[in-house]
This record gives structure tokens, C-alpha cells and sequence, in this order.
């Protein structure tokens, strides 16, 4: 089964148990958007407003990202694609590796093996040793590095969300327009998927649960959160009601990192207006969600 093939069966797992396929209504389907480690993957079933005086009406274009489903009597035409490398953990070492080439190439005697760098993903007051950095090839300093990445004195949250920006290659060359990042083409969701549940799985789940996030949130509530989460201890009074939340702050110094990474993935990377409303799950109906439950 490769990546194509599980995101549909998490399409169909999703809609399915949400009772928006396999029965007589035809509701709208809900999307699925999943951050693993090493990819993040969406799926989505794109309508296309009707074209003006009578036109040809616009309609997906053909090619790998077009899925042709027929489930419960229904036949669905899919929008899918995964980005490989661009998963929470892959997200994660682009990023330190950003800040550590800006870092050489200001001030290259700085940054040796050990070496402590100011990271603004990391909030004021916190540090982590971050091993194994991975560099370019025939780097200066080998193929990999281990730092102490610091905190700033003050929150970097803006400077972080730039960072994370930056790794999404919103500039790639666009073969077929439109596209969403890294060059890859993606109906516009604000056009085609205004007003759809979307449903946000795994690291997105993950990280904002343990923090109080309820079931659905606008990305601008997001935004509030990750600020707090960026602020340090002194911003973490809004967390105090939320069981362990604290200590999941206080044991992951890269929270802060994450979840601009995560914003910066779903309104820069896919566009999501900040007003968008999403959900987040492990469960529906009692049932655990993951990939491949759709095809067992």
C-alpha cells in the first residue's frame, strides 16, 4: 500500500464513521489532513463553483493527485497528495539546519560541535541539546552537527513562523496552477472547500490536545495558543487549568517549534484562511482513527 492509498482509506475510514458516505444522504464530505514524522498528507473532495454564463465549468485537473472512487453507490473524485519531508520530525531538522548555515555563515568560528545557538523556536528560559543535526553535502562541518539550541530573551514566535514558512519553498516553480507549496498543485481550498469539516490528525492531535484545544478551533485561536506556548513559563497562566499541561511544556522545549511549524503548514503551506474552523481526533464514534483503517 503506498501513501496515495492510505490517505484515501483515511478519507473513507473518517467520512465513513462521521456518516457522510455509506448511506443515502449525499452531505458534504469532510477533509482529512494527517503530520506524521516524515510526511503530511491531505485529502479532500474539491467542489467547483459553477462557471458564469453558462461556460465550461471548471472541474480537477488530471493528474496524480486525482483520486476515482466509488464507495456506497457514490462515485467521488478525489483531491490526495503527500508531501514527503515535510512531516513534524522532517519539519523539525530542516529548521535546525536553517539556523545553523545562518549561524556558519555569519560567524563560522560560532558553531562547532557543542556549540550553544539562539534558537527563536525555542521559548525564553529553555534550551535542548539537538543531536545530529543533518548539513548539506561536503559541508565544512561534516554531515551532521550536535547543538545546545537556547532560547531567546525574548519570544521569537514571529521569527519562528518565518522560519517555517521558509521551508515550505512557497516561491517552487508552479507547473499547474494553482499550487499550494513546494510546487505542488492544489485546488484552492477558500473556493473549493470553504465551508467542509476538515479534520486534522496524528502530531496535529498530539500536540494541541494536551494544551486544553477543544474538539474545533479557528487557526486564529491557534495562533493565540502558540504565542502563549512561545512566551515561556511567563505566558503559560492560560495552561494552568489543563491537566499536565505544564509538564508537557516543561519536558518539550520544541512545543513551540511544532506548532508554528503546524500554523505555518496549514495557513501558508494550504491556505487556510486564519477564520477557518478545524477539528482535531483520535477517536470518532468510539472508533481510533489512523491510516490504514480504512482498509482493514
Amino acid at each position: 500500500m503506498d501513501g496515495k492509498d492510505e490517505g484515501v482509506y483515511a478519507w473513507i475510514t473518517t467520512n465513513y464513521l462521521l456518516g457522510k458516505i455509506g448511506t443515502s444522504d449525499k452531505t458534504p464530505t469532510a477533509a482529512v489532513f494527517d503530520l506524521g514524522g516524515g510526511s503530511t498528507q491531505i485529502v479532500y473532495q474539491p467542489t467547483f463553483p459553477d462557471a458564469p454564463n453558462g461556460g465550461m465549468p471548471e472541474q480537477l485537473a488530471e493528474g496524480d493527485h486525482k483520486y476515482a472512487l466509488t464507495f456506497g453507490g457514490r462515485s467521488f473524485e478525489l483531491y490526495q497528495h503527500s508531501y514527503l519531508g515535510y512531516g513534524l520530525m522532517a519539519a523539525r531538522e530542516a529548521l535546525h539546519q536553517t539556523i545553523v548555515l545562518a549561524a556558519y555563515s555569519d560567524s563560522p568560528s560560532s558553531v562547532h560541535s557543542g556549540a550553544t545557538l539562539l534558537n527563536p523556536c525555542i521559548p525564553p528560559g529553555m534550551s535542548r541539546v539537538v543531536e545530529d543535526i543533518p548539513l548539506p553535502a561536503n559541508h565544512a562541518l561534516g554531515s551532521s552537527i550536535t547543538l545546545n539550541m537556547t532560547g531567546p530573551t525574548s519570544p521569537g514566535t514571529a521569527q519562528c513562523r518565518a522560519l517555517s514558512e521558509a521551508i515550505l519553498h512557497k516561491d517552487a516553480t508552479c507547473d499547474l496552477t494553482p499550487c499550494a507549496f513546494n510546487g505542488v498543485h492544489q485546488p484552492s481550498l477558500s473556493r473549493t472547500f470553504a465551508r467542509e469539516d476538515i479534520y486534522l490528525f496524528s502530531y496535529f492531535y498530539d500536540r494541541l490536545q494536551p494544551l486544553g484545544m477543544p474538539e474545533s478551533f479557528t487557526l486564529e485561536e491557534m495562533k493565540d495558543v502558540t504565542a502563549n506556548v512561545c512566551g515561556g513559563e511567563g505566558s503559560w497562566g492560560v495552561f494552568k487549568g489543563v491537566e499536565g499541561a505544564l509538564d508537557e511544556l516543561r519536558d518539550r522545549p520544541e512545543h513551540c517549534l511544532d506548532l508554528n511549524f503546524m500554523l505555518a503548514l496549514l495557513h501558508t503551506g494550504y491556505e487556510m484562511p486564519m477564520e477557518r474552523e478545524v477539528r482535531i481526533a483520535k477517536k470518532i464514534g468510539g472508533n481510533e482513527l489512523g491510516w490504514c483503517l480504512g482498509a482493514r
